[in-house]
């Protein structure tokens, strides 16, 4: 989040999941799109269904 203050212009987000369904990716980017501004990956947590 650092990266996101620093760039101190507006951005544009994105939220991508990988084919696996086991990780995300917050990627946020210039305002026009351009350039990327900075990224995070975050591994899904999905709680098993109890019977």
């Amino acid at each position: 989040m650092q990266l996101l203050r620093e760039h101190g212009r507006p951005v544009r987000g994105g939220l991508i999941y990988s084919a696996d369904q086991k990780w995300s990716f917050l990627c946020y980017f210039t305002e026009d799109g351009s350039a990327p501004v900075a990224c995070a990956r975050v591994q899904r947590w999905v709680q098993q269904s109890q019977p």
